[in-house]
């Protein structure tokens, strides 16, 4: 068995600009999304009950 120098067949650990750009252009999409999202008429009755 050989522990020379095999080289990788992956992708480059750094991804492209453009790829960072839509990642964080996609989570900031569904950040807001979850933000704007209603609270369960079921879960206001709930939390109200704890006062």
């Amino acid at each position: 068995m050989s522990l020379g120098n095999k080289t990788k067949n992956t992708p480059s650990e750094t991804p492209p600009k453009g790829g960072q750009k839509d990642a964080g252009s996609a989570l900031r999409q569904a950040y807001q999304k979850t933000v704007d999202e209603q609270v369960p008429a079921e879960m206001l009755d709930l939390l109200s009950k704890l006062d």
